[in-house]
């Protein structure tokens, strides 16, 4: 072959679609030529090459690199080549006569089309720099001379997932695209970082509003309950267990009755007609818990007509249930009320709820507030205030408490998103992307309450048009539901050795860029695989380190040499606990 172009590196052999092989010029060295004093790397998978057609130039990724003898039979060839060193292709997109890229072809190459590596003039075409629109992410790995950067618009409303194997470098990833939105221009940001193990505070601690569910004051992260729907509130104290219709047709009824009750006694609501059992505004909890216990144990002196056999009426604040007079054997009085027994041990399980001190984020704010609306406070704290990025922390939390309250905060942040005008307030005005780190643990398939699960599947469907975008960070990709997954316009996937997580991500991709997804095991830390509708090319990136990082690394074994002690227990025990105790 004589070449006389120096990034010339073969000639097409093949065209199957957009799968294209390349038989390399056998006076080629290797598969990295020297031009212009550096290497190019077309022989590692990921990498570009262009194929001229006229004026416009054809952008291919690498997906395979061989030597014929050993690969067998190139398809459309039954037969067995030798002496051939090839790659193999898949086109991506086109650079037009006035150097605009757009993905997708209008034409195909022929046999024996010379086939160029990608200059470095090339990469600024494809790869947009970080502006106004988009936010850097990291460099080529390619080429690391060139800046990688995603639209930052597509990333947020059309959703995404960050996957890796454990120390592969994802909570490194989104701490480092956290800090670019912020320090980039975004500062009016809505981020909301769902946090299960305080990993991000060290990374954001000075561009970020951080609450925890276990903190104290203005540092506490408040989940009220009656923001939702009286069937999830009951749903959410019972744990999912079953309630008969008698019992949900009960416990409505109450909730409406005290909601309207509030109503009528705060000073910010005019007209408690219309307030629903489903209204999201305080009511008396304790009050609802109070009168389901009384009905389910009262005693009365006879079926009709008759009066309440009450010993102690109890006390709905301290949950001090009421105590009535034993019902009668054989029908003899007392008898039992009308609803006796109807409740089961529902009545005793939200008391213990509600006594819990692992729920206790759920129960503030209560009713007593009534000059103000407190929803409005409970919001902003999730959206951070003045911060655009906001960290709720649910370190140290059980995991059905944690899916609870994530649930809950979830939803409701839909449901603002929802009814927010393009105008004003947050959604399609100002977009909320929610960061999920651990995202399998609270929404795989054996999740318990479900409340995360369902608010995530939600989002997914139906959060673009909104304005409302999610960004879940796992693991386990393979755990994930597949109605989040299949909705992510971006996937964010670095080293993966699982093979079934693996599976998911290539499901994720399309079938043109599977053969991609073979280098997951290899990537370096800190390097991804990103394709998806925020980048325009799938491409292999070596990730920017955050600045300051997040508190993920491996722990070192230094405490391991020396003297054995025993100290610090005391003060993991009372953490455990949720106890002061003395110094």
């Amino acid at each position: 072959m004589t070449q006389t172009d120096p990034t010339c590196i073969g000639r097409v052999s093949h065209v199957v679609g957009a799968t294209v092989t390349v038989r390399l010029d056998p006076e080629l060295a290797g598969v990295a030529p020297l031009w212009r004093g550096r290497l190019q790397p077309i022989g590692q998978v990921g990498s570009l090459v262009t194929l001229p057609q006229g004026p416009v130039r054809l952008l291919a990724s690498v997906t395979l690199v061989g030597i014929s003898e050993l690969a067998g039979a190139l398809p459309p060839v039954d037969v067995v080549q030798t002496g051939d060193r090839w790659l193999r292709l898949q086109l991506l997109g086109e650079v037009d006569a006035v150097g605009r890229f757009q993905r997708g072809v209008t034409s195909y190459p022929g046999l024996d089309d010379p086939v160029h590596f990608a200059e470095p003039e090339l990469f600024a075409r494809v790869y947009p720099p970080h502006s106004t629109s988009h936010v850097r992410i990291g460099r080529l790995a390619a080429n690391p001379d060139v800046p990688l950067a995603l639209e930052a618009r597509r990333l947020v409303t059309r959703h995404s997932v960050v996957v890796g194997s454990t120390g592969a470098g994802k909570t490194s990833t989104v701490a480092s695209l956290l800090q670019k939105f912020v320090r980039e221009g975004w500062e009016s940001a809505n981020i909301v970082v769902i946090d299960p193990h305080g990993e991000y505070i060290s990374a954001v601690r000075d561009l970020a509003s951080v609450r925890s569910v276990t903190g104290d004051g203005a540092n506490a992260l408040r989940v009220p309950y009656w923001a939702l729907p009286a069937t999830d509130i009951l749903t959410a104290l019972t744990g999912g267990a079953s309630t008969n219709a008698t019992l949900v047709n009960r416990f409505i009824e109450l909730v409406a009755e005290q909601r309207r009750q509030y109503a009528d006694a705060c000073g910010w609501l005019s007209d408690s007609s219309t307030v629903t059992a489903d209204t999201p505004i305080p009511f008396d909890l304790h009050e609802v818990w109070h009168k389901l216990d009384y009905d389910n144990n009262a005693t009365v002196t006879k079926k009709s007509g008759g009066t309440d056999c009450v010993i102690d009426s109890g006390d709905p604040r301290s949950l001090k249930p009421a105590k009535f007079t034993p019902h009668g054997p054989g029908g003899t009085p007392p008898m039992q009320g009308p609803l006796y027994g109807r409740f089961g041990t529902v009545p005793g399980h939200i008391r213990w709820r509600m006594r819990d001190p692992r729920f206790a984020f759920f129960l503030k704010p209560d009713s007593q507030t009534l000059d103000h609306d407190p929803f409005i406070e409970v919001l902003d704290e999730w959206l951070g205030g003045e911060k655009p990025l906001s960290v709720l922390d649910f370190s140290g939390v059980p995991s059905e408490a944690a899916d609870l309250a994530i649930g809950v905060v979830l939803r409701l942040l839909f449901e603002l998103c929802l009814r927010s005008t393009p105008e004003v307030g947050v959604g399609r005005h100002r977009p909320v992307l929610v960061v999920m780190e651990e995202a399998h643990r609270f929404l795989a398939e054996g999740s318990t309450v479900r409340v995360a699960r369902d608010s995530v599947n939600r989002i997914a469907r139906e959060g673009r048009k909104y304005g409302i975008g999610m960004m879940l960070v796992s693991q386990r990709p393979s755990e994930l539901p597949e109605t989040a997954f299949s909705q992510a316009g971006t996937v964010i996937a670095m080293r993966l050795t699982n093979s079934a997580d693996q599976s998911r991500v290539r499901s994720g991709l399309p079938d043109t860029l599977v053969g991609l997804a073979e280098a997951l095991p290899s990537l370096r830390t800190g390097e991804a695989l990103i394709a998806g509708e925020a980048i325009a090319l799938p491409s292999r990136v070596m990730i920017d380190a955050p600045h300051p990082a997040p508190h993920a690394a491996d722990p070192g074994l230094e405490g391991w040499r020396g003297a054995p002690s025993i100290e610090g227990l005391q003060n993991a025990l009372a953490k455990w606990r949720g106890l002061e105790t003395e110094e």
